[in-house]
């Protein structure tokens, strides 16, 4: 990390710091001289050197890995870094940037004892990410940047942030909507779209234009056929697995869009409230697992960092602690290894009891959205004598 970061950090600061860092380093030893194998981080490297040789990166190549990618074209060309190193080495720097990504972020957006507070509530859904290789820890990274970016009226950067989340994840995209609310709407508009259509061209660094609408065009193709998958950990798998039958996504999922277009069109004369913001970033965070039909298990890494910062900007209350605490035990560590299998299996994987309580805690946050948003109060959130945002109830002294 930037020595500039670490300068001014307190000493709980950099104890977390170091606890997410030698995470991604005993996971990665786990996976290069145990049993353990990174499957995911096979299937990011190799996607690259199929790219580069005109392959189909959206093929299945059972030699070399199981599993297909998902990630679009352009996220294949920007593993290159990761793929020309050895294996063991580039899966260390891969889990290094995924816990880099979501430390730097959170403690610029929540200094002092609320980023420590927020992180550790995130912190099994982390390692659980981490232990598959997964993106999830960079992406909640690169969406809370967005709003750092905006925050700092870096267009340009906040922009870049949204594309380069979609072009791992699609979902990303919807920080795009954090923009809008800012005085320069139009020009964030305008660097999302040229940035956009430059992430969509730049594997033609490596590759042919014929070559790159066939991968567009097989990701695609893969796109559509995993939106047919059932009871995955979202809230339209919570009702499949409940009716015991699938259901259409699209009217789950526009609910949940409804009510992130309708807090950000409420809260449009609030932005500069840093609490409202943090809030909002909150719930997109949340959402973007909640309500993704592609979710499961790594995937909530996302959504705690939604859950941490929703705890961690706001005063204590006692109704507030207890639902955090109960999506923490159920839902986190309720779903790791701590718990037997046969619990696991039971209440996680057959009714998919970690989406089921992070979505209670996504409309909780809903109220405390209206309810700073009614009562027009002062941030929460004070400046300290640094110009970096502290909360009011947790900050560090």
């Amino acid at each position: 990390m930037p020595i500039p970061f670490l300068k001014n950090r307190t000493r709980g600061e950099i104890r977390v710091i170091a606890l997410y860092l030698l995470i991604a380093i005993v996971v990665t030893i786990q996976h290069s001289v145990g049993k353990a194998t990174a499957n995911n981080f096979l299937i990011f490297r190799a996607s690259f050197w199929h790219l580069v040789n005109g392959q189909d990166i959206y093929a299945w190549y059972l030699q070399e890995h199981w599993d297909l990618l998902k990630y679009s074209p352009t996220c294949a060309l920007l593993f290159a870094p990761f793929a020309v190193l050895p294996i063991a080495l580039g899966l260390l720097c891969w889990n290094l940037l995924n816990v880099g990504a979501l430390t730097f972020a959170m403690l610029r957006l929540l200094p002092g004892r609320a980023g420590i507070a927020a992180l550790l509530i995130a912190l099994l859904e982390a390692i659980g990410s981490i232990q598959v290789s997964q993106s999830n820890a960079l992406v909640a990274g690169l969406i809370i940047m967005t709003v750092l970016a905006l925050e700092q009226d870096q267009v340009a950067l906040g922009a870049t942030s949204v594309i380069a989340g979609a072009s791992i994840k699609l979902f990303p995209l919807t920080a795009g909507i954090f923009g809008l609310l800012t005085p320069m709407r139009w020009r964030h508009i305008a660097w999302c779209a040229v940035t956009g259509v430059v992430f969509v061209l730049l594997p033609l660094i490596v590759t042919s234009p014929a070559n790159l609408q066939m991968q567009y065009h097989s990701w695609f193709a893969l796109q559509a056929q995993d939106n047919t998958k059932t009871g995955m950990a979202w809230m339209g798998g919570i009702i499949e697995l409940a009716l015991h039958r699938g259901i259409p996504h699209l009217p789950v999922q526009a609910f949940g869009a409804a009510v992130i277009i309708a807090s950000a069109w409420f809260a449009r004369n609030s932005w500069s409230d840093p609490t409202v913001r943090r809030l909002l970033l909150a719930s997109l965070l949340i959402f973007s697992v909640v309500f993704n039909h592609m979710a499961e298990s790594p995937s909530f890494v996302i959504a705690f960092a939604g859950i941490g910062i929703w705890w961690a900007c706001l005063p204590r209350e006692r109704w507030r602690d207890a639902t955090v605490l109960m999506i923490v035990l159920l839902g986190s560590v309720g779903g790791s290894e701590v718990t037997p299998r046969h619990i696991r299996d039971e209440w996680h994987r057959n009714i998919q009891l970690k989406a089921i309580v992070t979505l209670i805690g996504w409309f909780a946050l809903q109220f405390d959205i209206a309810r700073q948003l009614r009562s027009g109060a002062q941030p929460v959130l004070a400046q300290t004598h640094s110009g970096e945002m502290q909360s009011g109830s947790i900050a560090s002294t």
